[in-house]
């Protein structure tokens, strides 16, 4: 049985979260550039759709939504 920190996972979530942040703003074009973005909030293991500022925006939310809900399941049944 493999042991999982989640205290290490959320520690490289986080990180990888600074990085991504960081290559977006050094990747950003002078002129005209499109932003999207939006916010899930979960209450125990059930995610909560805050909103976003497009549709596209709002289907990949949902999208991890699931996937991370999937994940705590599995990890819980895991154990």
């Amino acid at each position: 049985m493999v042991e999982v920190n989640i205290i290490s996972i959320g520690m490289l979530i986080i990180v990888i979260g600074f990085v991504l942040v960081f290559v977006g703003i050094l990747s950003q074009t002078k002129g005209k550039a499109k932003v999207e973005g939006g916010g899930i909030i979960f209450i125990g293991p059930f995610p909560v759709i805050g909103g976003a500022t497009s549709e596209r925006a709002f289907h990949i939310l949902i999208a991890i939504s699931v996937v991370f809900f999937l994940v705590f399941m599995i990890l819980n049944y895991v154990r």
